[in-house]
């Protein structure tokens, strides 16, 4: 192995400049590599003679290298027997062609910027650490959260780093990528939870119960007074709920419940399956208030699978088909309307609502039906009983009411380590990161209190400490 050094006949300056080859033999032949520094040739040397000295060559390289994206992605996802089967469905679906893109609001599909879609075709060898910043360009161009475009971003870096190791590739063409920042385009912390639409007072929770048909009712209450993530509450069993002995009198104090997380539901292939919960500290016991221990009694004694303590807590549903009624749907003009499924079931009366599911308690809760089947025109329809449209944010994310338990238990006085063990937090400093806005006061009774421990005492067995001037 040498360098031999030449002048190119391009000059810079009016002199000529010099290009160094890194010369070296391979199974007889000659191969060269032309760099615009010495240092640099020298580099590509120690590399192939790395390779060498490990029994690889850089023929090997190549034709390993020949690989597309897509088949080097499928053989790491199959050696990754670590993953849990969340985080495996999830780089599934990263990782798939997108034959349904979602859209935007606006109609916009992103489709074209999937991982499948920029590299799966690609040799892995052909793909440019100048490929991977121009998608990541993109992806923020188009809209795309930091925090997405970040978690594509390495999804790709570690399978390419599988790919260095596997002897594709001499280096990752992911390192030193430079991402997007998560501040927030809006201003304030990444991380925090400051959107007012994302908490609700107990009227509104109150209200947007009242407008969810039976027995979604009940998981909605409990979304907003237990603060359960959507799965955790999908995958809720009868006997993860534990209720006291009811008082033998009315008069007497209502021992609250306990729920027990455990296990939460998740989607692979369509099929709903039972999963362990996200973190270690999101298995635990939620404490339950007097009211909702109360509600879950009365629902458990009309849950036709009770004494199962397997059975789902919550159950699948689906919409039976309406009947025509033969009368168009017009405005107060008599113009024609024709409204969306959600607009129509938003028009139901909450009594109609629950006549049109069909309950299979057979099943664990499907959480992206009842999103759209239930909840967005249980909104609509808190709204529109209400006569103004205006009490509950049109856009209410479901989330939003685990959100709202935080607030609520904030305002009631909850301490942190209290509440951060309640929402199944890994650490406290998730609680007071996440939520730090809301912890925040004047301090005014928290000082009042030491302030009042600061005064001399005045019983008589007590001698005040004398100042340095008086010694």
């Amino acid at each position: 192995m040498h360098i031999r050094v030449r002048e190119s006949s391009r000059r810079r300056k009016g002199k000529p400049v010099k290009r160094y080859q890194a010369i070296w033999y391979e199974a007889g032949r000659e191969f060269s590599e032309t760099f615009d520094s010495r240092s640099r040739a020298q580099d590509k040397l120690d590399k192939i003679k790395g390779l060498l000295d490990q029994g690889q060559s850089v023929a090997s390289l190549r034709d390993g290298g020949r690989e597309t994206f897509a088949v080097v992605a499928s053989a790491w996802l199959a050696s990754r027997h670590d993953l849990k089967p969340r985080t495996r469905a999830e780089y599934a679906n990263l990782l798939s062609e997108k034959t349904r893109p979602r859209r935007s609001a606006e109609g916009v599909s992103t489709g074209d910027l999937s991982i499948s879609a920029i590299f799966g075709h690609r040799p892995v060898n052909q793909i440019t650490r100048a490929d991977i910043a121009e998608w990541i360009g993109k992806l923020t161009a188009a809209g795309k959260a930091p925090s997405t475009t970040r978690h594509y971003y390495f999804l790709v870096r570690q399978i390419l780093a599988q790919a260095l190791v596997d002897g594709r590739l001499t280096d990752n063409p992911a390192d030193y990528i430079k991402l997007p920042s998560e501040r927030k385009l809006a201003g304030g912390t990444p991380g925090v939870v400051d959107d007012p639409d994302m908490f609700l007072t107990a009227d509104q929770v109150a209200a947007l119960v009242s407008a969810t048909p039976w027995p979604y009712n009940v998981m909605v209450h409990l979304a907003a007074w237990a603060g359960l993530r959507a799965a955790e509450l999908a995958g809720l069993q009868v006997g993860d709920v534990e209720l006291p002995e009811p008082p033998k009198s009315r008069a007497l104090h209502i021992k609250p419940g306990v729920l027990h997380v455990d296990r939460t539901v998740i989607t692979i292939n369509g099929t709903l399956i039972y999963d362990t919960p996200k973190t270690k500290g999101s298995r635990r016991k939620v404490p339950l208030m007097a009211l909702t221990t109360e509600i879950l009694r009365d629902y458990l004694a009309s849950h036709p699978r009770s004494n199962d303590p397997s059975a789902p807590l919550f159950c699948s549903g689906t919409l039976r088909v309406s009947r025509p009624t033969g009368r168009r749907a017009t405005d107060s003009n008599g113009k024609r309307l024709v409204p969306t499924a959600a607009d129509a079931l938003a028009a139901l009366s909450v009594s109609e609502a629950a006549n049109r599911n069909l309950l299979d308690w057979s099943a664990p809760l499907r959480h992206q039906t009842f999103y759209k089947a239930i909840f967005r025109p249980a909104v609509a329809r808190a709204n529109r009983i209400e006569g103004n449209g205006t009490l509950l944010p049109a856009g209410l994310k479901f989330h939003a009411l685990r959100h709202t338990y935080a607030s609520l238990c904030i305002a009631a006085g909850v301490p942190p380590l209290h509440l951060s063990r309640f929402m199944g937090h890994a650490k406290v400093t998730t609680t007071l990161s996440v939520y730090t806005h809301l912890f925040d006061d004047d301090h005014t009774e928290a000082m009042a209190a030491l302030e009042a421990m600061s005064r001399p005492a005045t019983a008589s067995n007590v001698i005040s400490i004398p100042n340095r001037s008086a010694l």
